[in-house]
């Protein structure tokens, strides 16, 4: 179900969405689209469920966590040799990325002088295991960083690092990442390939 105009709990087309939704699940039709609302219903294909995990839920939701992505809220009823999925994921994207190069930006020129070559050491704070794994994953933190380091604000930076609480309780990989940060050194810099600087701001990634 994707609605462009998005859904709040107190809009007037809720009634006519909901028998829509109804009708589509009580007749052999599979999809249903207008400006308001593009509907379809789509066969799960669960490798494993004719093997007789249907019934255990835990089994399930691992497959369906794979096939749906870490951020998707999951509803399973499950029957007999039957399950029921409602799977939804906000249709908004992650900020974090973006907030995080924002502030490289506004940071940089603030903090830097560019008489010398400078590191910007960057915490993330308010993130979870999930959330957190899922940005380094998806490379997000880097393709923002890499944005950042096309910026005129950055030509002072020859390296960008960033870590969560995660590194700083050392929690184990995958959910922190190794080496203790997350490296990403500016090759446009004329100092991003010392020697003496190595260490520090060769990229991790």
């Amino acid at each position: 179900m994707t609605l462009p105009q998005g859904l709040k709990p107190d809009a007037d087309n809720l009634p006519e969405l909901h028998a829509r939704i109804k009708a589509l699940l009580s007749t052999s039709r599979r999809a249903d689209y207008d400006e308001a609302a593009m509907l379809r219903l789509d066969p799960l294909l669960l490798a494993g469920a004719q093997a007789g995990d249907v019934p255990q839920t835990n089994g399930v939701l691992a497959k369906l966590r794979r096939e749906f992505g870490p951020e998707a809220n999951l509803a399973v009823t499950a029957a007999g040799d039957s399950v029921f999925v409602m799977a939804a994921r906000a249709g908004a994207e992650n900020q974090v990325a973006i907030a995080f190069r924002r502030r490289l930006a506004a940071v940089a020129p603030a903090r830097l002088t560019g008489t010398k070559p400078g590191i910007i050491a960057m915490l993330i704070d308010d993130t979870d295991q999930t959330e957190w794994l899922n940005l380094r994953q998806q490379l997000v933190l880097e393709g923002e960083t890499r944005h950042f380091l096309t910026y005129p604000e950055a030509k002072p930076v020859v390296a960008v690092t960033c870590a969560s609480r995660f590194e700083l309780a050392n929690a184990a990989p995958p959910y922190a990442a190794s080496g203790g940060d997350l490296r990403f050194r500016n090759p446009m810099h004329p100092a991003a390939k010392s020697p003496a600087l190595a260490p520090s701001v060769l990229s991790t990634v």
